[in-house]
């Protein structure tokens, strides 16, 4: 019975990470030796949605202004991006944007902020006494980025907002924002 159901979860978990991937060819996906260990330890695979926030433990900060930050994800891989405040080093948003696809952040708080990016394919969760945990496990880059986003300062009443824009051409990241690699470790703080 074991033995069946661990077949049957390993198709789905082959099926999910071809599903939301471009393929010339239609053939399945195996498993890589990291996801094998990872789905032995009780991680499973899911699409997330946008916001990770509440789910993953964290509670969102929102602003009273409609500062904002819009996030153009092209080819190339899915993206999990923190917002990070600068002077308190805590995120205050987190979100998944998957491959050819836009998200709006909205209501972003007056400050100072930095991102932590993790860019990859077939993200994997586990639940922990914090909430969840999660990841991606195929062609992975963690990334921080050295410019800074300036959301104004306290009673201002302007708005800012930032446009990213993330592809990856023949392997290589092409940003229209300065970062540096970062490990896993630094990116899960």
């Amino acid at each position: 019975m074991n033995i069946r159901i661990t077949i049957i979860a390993l198709g789905l978990l082959a099926f999910t990470s071809c599903h939301h991937r471009e393929s010339k060819e239609n053939s399945v996906v195996e498993l890589t030796q990291a996801q094998q260990k990872l789905f032995e330890a009780g991680w499973t695979t899911i699409t997330p949605n946008e916001d990770l926030t509440e789910e993953y433990g964290m509670k969102s900060v929102y602003g009273m202004q409609d500062n904002y930050f819009d996030i153009k994800m092209g080819k190339g891989c899915n993206v999990a991006v923190k917002i990070m405040d600068l002077r308190t080093d805590k995120c205050i948003r987190y979100v998944y944007v998957a491959e050819n696809t836009t998200t709006t952040v909205q209501e972003i708080p007056q400050g100072v902020y930095y991102l932590k990016l993790a860019y990859g394919y077939d993200w994997m969760e586990k639940e922990t006494d914090d909430g969840k945990q999660g990841k991606f496990t195929r062609n992975v880059l963690y990334e921080r980025s050295q410019d800074i986003f300036d959301f104004g300062i306290k009673n201002s009443s302007d708005e800012i907002n930032y446009r990213l824009d993330i592809n990856v051409v023949d392997s290589k990241l092409e940003n229209n924002f300065h970062a540096i690699p970062i490990d896993e470790k630094e990116f899960m703080k």
